[in-house]
């Protein structure tokens, strides 16, 4: 319930969460062990069936704020739920299977007190892996950075500070995203404003906990055709038509990815996950001419070994002819 007896805080942070009982609890403790305590902490349960409701109550700080969705409505939604309640100037999303380091929002703070131009400021991240050791993550660009997002980089959602009449001015979220909300939004933002960014690394990102959206396939594969038709002209327009195109064949290369990844866990051979791939590319050509050779290399070699040079441009060959004849109009 929000308390308009109270002034307004500085910063609303909001935390989507969706059965992750076991994980919520440390993205909440991260929060308000903050050095800057001007803030206000809402949590959005997206309809959660496991004890998520329970470790809620039990934290008890004033400065929280709970909003339940009664069914779960997907990480769009429940970011819009937080905007809608969010009263602080700034607005910093935390998902709930990260982490900050403690002086997070200070540090965070102090940036856009000295870029007040920008509307969005941000950190680079520690990626915390269960199998591996950690690497630092994240490029750091200042300014009008609209056409560096067509690269294979974009903010952590988590490590950003957005203020929250901005956000609101570019309509909030878009809500026919699943997974890549984020890429629409920084693209919506960066055409109306700087982003200001700093070196630190202040934000701890889990991986391979479990599952996450960013690696769902279907989810995925959904969004980038709602990103293609949203995107195409205007990415065209101010960055031209090779960026743009690898843009989307990266976006592609990951679903295909995330797919591989889903297979390999299930089991399925090397072999096998390459002709699918292949299969699910040819509806994306001339955009993945680029990235069906590897797939069908990958279905034609034993998995892992590097086929010949002669194999590898015959099939570079075949995907440009292929990709070349799909952009022939059509006969009448």
């Amino acid at each position: 319930m929000a308390h308009p007896d109270r002034p307004a805080p500085r910063v609303s942070v909001a935390i989507s969460t969706y059965n992750r009982a076991h994980l919520v609890g440390r993205a909440i403790r991260s929060a308000l062990a903050q050095t800057v305590g001007d803030f206000e902490l809402i949590v959005v349960d997206d309809g959660s069936a496991d004890d998520t409701p329970a470790v809620l109550a039990a934290v008890g700080d004033p400065r929280l704020r709970i909003a339940r969705h009664e069914r779960n409505q997907g990480i769009s939604r429940t970011r819009n739920t937080a905007l809608g309640l969010a009263r602080g100037e700034w607005i910093a999303f935390l998902d709930d299977d990260n982490e900050w380091t403690p002086d997070y929002l200070e540090r965070q703070l102090a940036l856009a007190a000295a870029r007040p131009e920008a509307d969005v400021v941000y950190c680079r991240a520690r990626l915390q892996y269960t199998d591996r050791p950690a690497v630092e993550w994240g490029e750091v660009w200042q300014g009008r950075i609209f056409c560096r997002l067509l690269g294979v980089w974009v903010p952590l959602m988590s490590g950003a500070l957005i203020r929250t009449a901005a956000l609101a001015a570019v309509g909030g979220v878009d809500e026919r995203l699943r997974a890549t909300e984020d890429h629409d939004l920084w693209m919506r933002l960066a055409q109306r404003t700087d982003f200001a960014a700093t070196p630190d690394v202040l934000l701890i990102r889990h991986e391979r906990h479990g599952a996450q959206l960013s690696r769902n396939p279907a989810l995925f594969a959904s969004d980038v055709a709602v990103l293609h038709r949203t995107w195409r002209d205007a990415a065209i327009a101010a960055c031209g038509r090779r960026a743009y195109r690898q843009w989307l064949a990266g976006l592609i290369e990951h679903t295909e990815w995330c797919h591989a990844e889903r297979d390999r866990a299930a089991g399925t051979g090397e072999r096998a996950i390459a002709a699918r791939s292949a299969m699910r590319l040819l509806r994306w050509l001339p955009w993945s001419a680029a990235l069906l050779p590897r797939a069908l290399v990958r279905s034609i070699v034993r998995a892992r070994r590097r086929p010949p040079s002669w194999l590898r441009a015959r099939l570079a060959w075949y995907a440009h002819r292929v990709g070349r004849a799909l952009r022939r109009p059509a006969a009448r």
